[in-house]
């Protein structure tokens, strides 16, 4: 696309809209912003082609809606959110694991939660165990080896357990310490790989050793590629010395259909590739397990799973769907209240054209192992169905545009693996949104996010619980915001300004906002007839929680944090390295949650609301 440079503005524009890119935007203010030439340009090269591309439809897709709370059985539940690798347990590694997640819908169930949400738990980066972000994974379709519980995964193989000496110190840390925690995970998982091997493989499998080859070879293709993807990653490390990005790999290593990568994988790297597989199934069976525990405890929906947005542009996935990953670009936000200079989350998207030529795939597949071993997944930023802001590499967030994507086909999709599965979704859709998008939402039976602290008024009242809509998921905060206690001390506030996000002046004002913010709220809890102490932030707390669980929302969402009484919250957006962003464990053990009076008080409060 040379010939670019050389159109006229206005021609440029054309090509780019009708390649599905607009070329305009506008704020949550009303304003619009035009797209930079440069930025369209940067887009279309992205893009490939400048086929003409429809605009969202409006209709309802065809096949039907959603998997339904109604068919569920479903009119009012509770939830309870938890970050996984945040949990902390007598027996874990540092690290929050699929055994907790097993044991601690276990402990929830009794108290009449009847949902357990969970993280993200797509594979990271498996030689750079500091990258903590379950959002900006190596793989949506694979999940993260640091999550097996390796007690439980020699019980289940009929294999020795040997504890590690380290185990005691690392569950004793309050902040996870990834590297120490990967390495002593690795050695004991490699020896249940070997002991596994020995016992149920060679000379000839055994019943156990059989499960694992049918699975492996029932995953087929897209399994191949992301183990072969880890294998030659660590190959070359060991190789060099340093990690590399893909692309600086040798070039006949670029794709995974090249004939050198076959070669590897069946040769020099095969064991390799196989305890990778191994580590996958291990995962597979230990979620899959905890879904049966959770839902024999007395769940009606048992576990929830979470989709990231996207994949980053080094990830395993990229390379994996060379054809469906663009380059040279990031999915990210424009600017709007929440983040005022716009994002740019580093995160490589599909090809809308990628999808709609494979029939969504490989959508199709991140779904349908999203919802395998689950009653509901969360779909992260489920306005990407319709459009997604692309950043050019280099660029502000400010500078970016709005690519459109086949909005009816992917509904129709998402409502297609949802019945199939019988596994609700749930969209979050905060921030902003395309005309009309959460009604089409509703319209296809995916229910939608609503979140107190943005459930307010032009004039900044909040709502009242009876305006919030039924097929909703009701929450008073998210991993993104501040915990329900630290939004009332304004513990981010205090945060902003320690990593200069905010400067001193703007914090003071920011400060002053949040005591009226706060006045309001209170307000609001008055108006339900909901009264607190103001001085003490538990009986607010409760008060929250109260109001939105007798709200029509069909769903409640307790946040494991707010449930626990933490101050402080999983992730400052914005942030890296300034703040311990998905490090932080949990306050309370899993053992000790049943227990816990205020944690026994919220739920006992929210099960007398929902009726």
């Amino acid at each position: 696309m040379a010939e670019l440079a050389a159109l006229d503005d206005a021609t440029l524009r054309a090509r780019a809209h009708a390649a599905g890119i607009e070329p305009s935007w506008e704020d949550t203010g009303g304003r619009r912003h035009l797209v930079p030439r440069p930025t369209l340009e940067v887009l279309l090269r992205a893009l490939g082609q400048a086929e003409t591309v429809p605009s969202p439809a409006v209709g309802a897709p065809e096949g039907g809606p959603a998997y339904s709370l109604e068919a569920a059985g479903i009119a009012r539940a509770i939830g309870v959110a938890c970050r996984v690798y945040g949990l902390r347990s007598d027996r874990n590694l540092g690290i929050g694991d699929l055994e907790d997640v097993a044991r601690l819908a276990e402990v929830l169930a009794p108290l009449g939660v009847d949902l357990l949400a969970l993280s993200p738990l797509h594979a990271r980066f498996a030689l750079e165990p500091e990258r903590a972000s379950p959002y900006a994974p190596a793989s949506r379709r694979w999940m993260d080896p640091l999550l097996i519980a390796p007690d439980r995964a020699a019980a289940m193989l009929d294999l020795p357990w040997r504890q590690p000496q380290e185990a005691d110190r690392l569950r004793a840390a309050d902040l996870i310490d990834y590297r120490a925690v990967a390495a002593v995970k690795s050695a004991v998982l490699h020896e249940v790989w070997r002991d596994f091997r020995r016992c149920h493989l060679e000379p000839e499998p055994s019943e156990l050793g059989h499960a694992f080859l049918g699975w492996r070879q029932a995953q087929g293709e897209p399994l191949e590629r992301f183990c072969r993807f880890e294998a030659i990653a660590i190959d070359r490390a060991r190789a060099t010395g340093r990690v590399e990005p893909w692309w600086q790999w040798p070039i006949a290593l670029h794709r995974p259909d090249r004939p050198e990568v076959e070669a590897l994988a069946r040769g020099p790297l095969a064991e390799l590739v196989a305890f990778r597989a191994f580590l996958q199934w291990l995962l597979d069976r230990q979620l899959d397990e905890a879904q049966a525990r959770a839902r024999a405890a007395g769940m009606r929906l048992g576990l929830a799973t979470d989709l990231a947005v996207g994949v980053t542009p080094d990830s395993a996935d990229a390379w994996a769907f060379p054809e469906a990953v663009v380059r040279g670009v990031s999915i990210g936000a424009p600017p709007d209240g929440f983040a005022p200079d716009g994002q740019c989350w580093n995160l490589a998207p599909i090809s809308p054209h990628a999808l709609r030529g494979g029939r969504g795939e490989p959508l199709s597949g991140d779904l349908d192992a999203a919802m395998r071993h689950a009653g509901m997944v969360r779909i992260d930023h489920v306005m990407g169905l319709s459009r997604q802001f692309w950043v050019p590499d280099g660029a502000r967030p400010s500078e970016g545009a709005y690519v459109r994507f086949p909005e009816a086909l992917l509904m129709a999709l998402v409502a297609e693996r949802s019945r199939s599965r019988r596994c609700l979704v749930l969209g979050e859709d905060l921030g902003t949104l395309p005309t009309g998008f959460r009604e089409r939402l509703a319209a296809v039976g995916l229910l939608s996010s609503r979140v107190l602290w943005f459930e307010r008024w032009p004039s900044g009242l909040f709502k009242a619980s009876t305006t919030y809509p039924r097929l909703a998921m009701a929450a008073v905060s998210t991993h993104d915001l501040p915990t329900a206690r630290g939004w009332l001390v304004g513990r981010d506030i205090d945060w902003r300004e320690r990593v200069g996000q905010l400067a001193p002046a703007a914090a003071t004002e920011a400060r002053a906002e949040r005591v009226r913010d706060r006045r309001m709220l209170l307000d609001a809890l008055a108006f339900e007839g909901l009264p607190v102490d103001p001085d003490d932030e538990s009986t607010i707390v409760l008060a929250l929680h109260r109001m939105l669980a007798r709200s029509p929302a069909a769903l409640l969402s307790v946040q494991l944090d707010d449930l626990s009484g933490a101050l402080e919250q999983a992730n400052l957006p914005g942030t890296i390295d300034e703040h311990p962003n998905w490090r932080r464990r949990c306050r309370l053990a899993i053992e000790a949650i049943a227990s816990d009076a205020f944690a026994r008080a919220l739920l006992e409060a929210a099960r007398a609301e929902r009726g």
